[in-house]
């Protein structure tokens, strides 16, 4: 038998295809099984979809029953005499403040035994002193650090970030939100405590090993959520709106704190797709319902320039028309331009493009790309870029003054790029430079109609300003290097991320520390497709198998979900917004 006829492609096994399925053109044999094993693949993760469904709903059903056993304690704490020194349940259960003081000096010791092995590691002969310091420290602990007698001791102990979460669960007891607040900016007046969980370690050395940080609690969604998150996911707003109003109304019988996830979910949709009105509308019913006032109004698409959101009787069509964007690859040819302006025809501004990755232009493709920035400049709409530093740097290389080893279309392309970033100044000097090359008149400068911005907060036009490109990091590689700890995230995603958001996230590589989690702001991200939540799923588990912990912050909340959905939250921390 041939080599051809024993392969599994070959014509012996393309001929058993078909003596099997006789009805099937004899071409169409080999997608047969590609098809098959594309079903088996949507079968299994919609299986997996439905499993961790269950499992969420599971682990719901118990925090909160775990959430009505805490909130019963601190109320019977409440109730208990002198209940402004008995903070805690865990303190007003005891008999006497000189049990407390015995208890506690007796969970400093087996502390202290247990980290005895790992602390002769560092300090070899000061460690057999340790344990009698141990008294000193514990008999001089003021009434504060006694009132949170519980939630110092358990960290040392535990490892998962859940386990230690009710502990400190009766300082947040009368918010609503409290399940919600850990992770945040609330939980800053947490870290006081740490100083007191090192001591019980370490009390001769407490500065001996740097303090842990403080991990945000695991976020768990409401299933019912699930299809509505998918549909936004989408670019089906008007379906994920539906959905919401009809899982709220589903829920309308339970408990009002159980309902409280739909409700600033539903928020949440109208501030990322910029409805002020339905906003306020449902803000009014939410003040009916809790008697306290709704969350804040903001707009998403405002504070990054794009237009509003349409009515959601408009065509869906239409709304996707505004998802636009556009990665140069490495290699800008003829067929990149034409792909380019192809995808224009059927898009609407804004138009993100991105330079990041590209390293040349094909000489054939330089006057198409000069002609496509001198229609933008001459028409209305919105033009941003990111990743301009690559593109400035290489129209800089081909237009050398006095160089007349290039093409003319170089210069050209150079000041039609500057006429569209609106700088009158630069465009002037390049225009001499052009004119003392080649001893020829250059063009005069016309004031572009389009409105323009970039990741270097330039901006030109009077139409709507986007602060920066969309979804790419706030800060510029070198000169956020130096910057302090505390000058805020160093990683940011913004607005509406379509495909492969590999090169998105590749730039937040390069701000590892070890031991330091990675944040990466979230605050004006709108919507991740399936593509793009895929890539970011690969991108997150990558990081995680090199050792690295990475936040998503402030999340708008159908995006958390659709993440919690996608399977990223077992890889990364998903943390959504609270307000």
């Amino acid at each position: 038998m041939s080599k051809e006829e024993s392969t599994p492609g070959g014509l012996l096994s393309k001929v058993v295809r078909f003596v099997k399925n006789p009805t099937v053109n004899w071409t169409e044999l080999d997608s047969l099984q590609d098809d098959r094993e594309s079903q088996y693949s949507k079968q299994m993760l919609k299986e997996m979809i439905e499993r961790k469904r269950r499992n969420d709903f599971v682990r719901r059903r118990e925090f909160d029953q775990l959430r009505k056993l805490r909130q019963r304690e601190v109320l019977h704490g409440q109730r208990v005499e002198d209940a402004a020194g008995r903070p805690s349940f865990f303190q007003s259960s005891m008999a006497s403040p000189d049990e407390r003081a015995v208890t506690l000096k007796k969970i400093d010791e087996i502390e202290a035994q247990m980290s005895q092995q790992w602390w002769k590691s560092k300090q070899g002969a000061d460690a057999p002193t340790q344990p009698g310091v141990m008294p000193d420290s514990s008999t001089e602990a003021s009434s504060e650090e006694q009132a949170r007698a519980y939630a110092p001791t358990v960290p040392g102990s535990l490892s998962a970030p859940l386990d230690t979460k009710p502990a400190v669960q009766p300082l947040f007891a009368d918010d609503s939100m409290a399940i919600g607040r850990f992770g945040g900016t609330d939980a800053t007046m947490l870290p006081g405590s740490t100083p007191t969980v090192e001591a019980s370690f370490s009390p001769a050395a407490p500065t001996a090993a740097p303090a842990p940080a403080f991990e945000p609690e695991e976020f768990v969604h409401e299933p019912d959520l699930e299809e509505a998150a998918i549909r936004f996911a989408n670019g089906d707003h008007a379906g994920a709106e539906s959905g919401l109003l009809e899982v709220l109304a589903q829920h309308q019988q339970d408990d009002p704190a159980q309902q409280l996830e739909i409700w600033m979910t539903l928020f949440d949709l109208y501030r990322a797709t910029g409805q002020h009105d339905r906003f306020d509308t449902l803000a009014i019913d939410f003040a009916a319902q809790y008697g306290r006032s709704a969350p804040l109004w903001f707009s998403i698409p405002a504070q990054l320039g794009l237009a509003a959101e349409a009515a959601p009787a408009a065509e869906p069509a239409v709304a996707m028309r505004r998802d636009f964007s556009w990665n140069a690859p490495p290699t800008v040819a003829v067929s990149s331009v034409a792909a380019l302006q192809a995808s224009l025809a059927r898009a609407a501004s804004p138009w993100t493009l991105s330079w990041s990755r590209l390293t040349s232009i094909d000489e054939a493709a330089v006057p198409l790309l000069a002609d496509q920035f001198s229609q933008w400049a001459d028409r209305e709409g919105q033009i941003v870029f990111s990743g301009v530093e690559k593109l400035h740097a290489l129209l800089d290389v081909k237009t050398q003054s006095g160089d007349r080893s290039n093409s003319p279309e170089w210069w050209r392309l150079r000041m039609a790029a500057m006429r569209l970033m609106g700088k009158p100044d630069e465009f002037e000097l390049v225009a001499l430079d052009y004119c003392v090359t080649y001893e020829v008149s250059p063009p005069s400068w016309v004031s572009p109609r389009c409105g323009y911005s970039d990741n270097e907060g330039v901006s030109s036009g009077s139409a709507p300003l986007a602060a920066d490109s969309d979804f790419m990091a706030s800060d510029l590689g070198e000169l956020s290097a130096p910057a302090p700890l505390d000058a805020g995230p160093v990683a940011e995603l913004k607005g509406h991320i379509d495909g492969d958001a590999t090169p998105l996230l590749q730039p937040f590589e390069a701000h590892f520390k070890p031991g330091v989690p990675l944040t990466i702001a979230c605050d004006k991200l709108i919507r991740v497709d399936f593509a793009a939540a895929g890539s970011v799923l690969n991108w997150a588990a990558e990081q995680q198998g090199h050792g690295h912990v990475i936040q998503f912050h402030n999340l708008q909340r159908l995006v958390a979900i659709f993440f919690n959905v996608i399977g990223i939250n077992e890889h990364a921390w998903v943390v959504p917004r609270k307000n």
